[in-house]
């Protein structure tokens, strides 16, 4: 399973892949001081004025030229089309952000950030954040994705702690490789984590971050609790509007890991453009202009929850480019899914008035735990998400819905630092013509097998290599390797990637 992804060509440093991210508002009115809108640059911390992906010499020459011209607030500036030039975030762009980022630029080289404490970035919550960067760079993660972004950048030695889903729960079988969980603090909940035990962390290592989403979801109340302690709270977007790589690059910044993150956002990038290529090359009639619609869902339990613009599948969807029949049902609501229930009538509905035509169901899983269960009881079995593909399609009646077109996507290939494997995968199946002629295939295995190839670097990219791939043991993957449930889009369907067979499953 060790295959290797030969990276092509070096990409544009900014890359606008995730149109959602740059429309977004959070505080929408406000005053001079609110900033309402993601920067077009993934690394948000302050001192980037160049607006790439380096604090560099750069950074510096942008801001002396902005003071050179006397920019002020007669000639219309304001502080907030600039603030990424607010070096030490003080509301004016002077000779002493300069200072600052001269210090920054040499504490990369050295590695001694004494003469440079702080610095700022813009969180996943659209705040500016302040960051020590001379405690030490250990983590206690909450939730997969942010686990999975710090891995990706090859920071596993950092990882001190992370959540019961992680330590004991769904997900312990899949990192079992890549952590050694008899050394890591289980925190409890990731809505609510443990804060002793948090605590207790840090006095053990000097000081620990941690690193989570937004404070609505986890651990609201931990920057009052740790103030004035050696805990930082690092809010970074690793699945929330689609803001992963935001969330991936600044962190890579705050953790010292920029030289250990290129590798991963290459790769990244590779997939990311060949899916850009595709859809670019796909007919209008079956995208936007045709109103070949779709909409994603989670399919859990007894009811459909759409997908909104909350959410990294939504975001990833529109990647795509289809119609979308969404829409109209979210209202434009910038929400997730839990809260987004749609009757089997809404489906029929939507299928009916708004084009759809494809409905992505997800399931938040881990990779393939059990290849053997039949009841289906096990969440992340086959079993289950073939019962639930069946019960779905029973239930809002797609066999009289005809042209309606379910899938169902096992794991996390929804949103995070895997989300690019998630829009591989659902290239494949909304455009499977567009792929195979792409990548030069005549045979489903054959466009399979190069979606596999991506897969296994991405297991590889975060440590979780020495036991799954896509391919399991059981149907031709490496002597004790799982496989993984990918996506299901029916027994006979040539698309379904259950197991990576070809027209079903086993």
């Amino acid at each position: 399973m060790n295959q290797k992804i030969i990276i092509v060509a070096v990409v544009a440093v900014v890359v606008v892949i995730i149109a959602a991210a740059a429309v977004l508002m959070l505080n929408k009115g406000g005053s001079d001081d609110t900033i309402d809108e993601y920067p077009d640059t993934y690394l948000t911390v302050l001192g980037n004025a160049n607006h790439d992906l380096v604090i560099d010499q750069k950074d510096v020459n942008a801001i002396q030229s902005f003071i050179n011209n006397k920019v002020d607030e007669k000639s219309g500036y304001k502080w907030t089309d600039y603030y990424l030039y607010d070096a030490n975030f003080d509301k004016k762009i002077d000779q002493s952000d300069i200072d600052v980022v001269k210090a920054m630029i040499s504490a990369q080289k050295s590695g001694n950030w004494s003469a440079c404490q702080y610095v700022y970035y813009l969180n996943v919550d659209k705040q500016i954040a302040k960051y020590d960067m001379t405690i030490n760079n250990k983590v206690i993660t909450l939730i997969a994705p942010p686990l999975d972004t710090v891995l990706a950048m090859n920071g596993a030695d950092l990882v001190v702690g992370t959540d019961n889903r992680i330590t004991t729960g769904k997900y312990h079988q899949e990192y079992e490789t890549a952590l050694n969980f008899d050394k890591l603090y289980d925190v409890g909940s990731c809505n609510e984590p443990d804060t002793e035990v948090i605590t207790n962390a840090a006095k053990e290592y000097g000081g620990v971050n941690v690193v989570c989403g937004q404070s609505a979801s986890y651990g609201s109340t931990m920057e009052k609790t740790f103030a004035s302690t050696n805990v930082q709270v690092i809010r970074i977007g690793s699945w929330e509007y689609g803001t992963t790589l935001y969330g991936f690059h600044t962190l890579a910044f705050l953790l010292k890991k920029v030289d250990d993150s290129k590798a991963y956002y290459e790769g990244y990038m590779e997939i990311a453009n060949h899916v850009d290529n595709i859809v670019n090359s796909v007919d209008p009639s079956k995208r936007s202009a045709g109103k070949v619609g779709a909409a994603a869902a989670y399919g859990y339990l007894d009811e459909l929850s759409l997908l909104g613009m909350l959410t990294g599948e939504y975001a990833n969807l529109m990647v795509l480019d289809p119609y979308d029949s969404a829409e109209d049902y979210l209202g434009g609501k910038e929400s997730g899914g839990h809260g987004n229930t749609i009757t089997t009538e809404g489906i029929v509905a939507m299928y009916q008035q708004d084009h759809l035509k494809n409905l992505l169901l997800m399931i938040g899983t881990p990779f393939q735990i059990s290849t053997k269960t039949e009841s289906g009881d096990a969440q992340s079995s086959q079993a289950n998400m073939v019962n639930m593909y069946n019960k779905w399609g029973e239930r809002i009646g797609a066999e009289d819905l005809p042209g309606l077109n379910v899938c169902i996507t096992g794991y996390s290939f929804s949103s995070g630092v895997s989300e690019v494997l998630n829009r591989l995968i659902h290239c494949y199946w909304l455009y499977n013509e567009e792929f195979l002629a792409y990548f030069n295939c005549t045979t489903q295995k054959q466009a399979q097998d190069v979606i596999a190839g991506y897969v296994d670097w991405y297991c590889e990219s975060i440590n979780i290599d020495e036991k799954w791939s896509f391919y399991g043991e059981e149907h031709g993957g490496p002597m004790g390797t799982y496989g993984m449930n990918l996506l299901y889009a029916g027994e006979d369907d040539v698309r379904n990637i259950m197991y990576g067979l070809e027209g079903g499953v086993v």
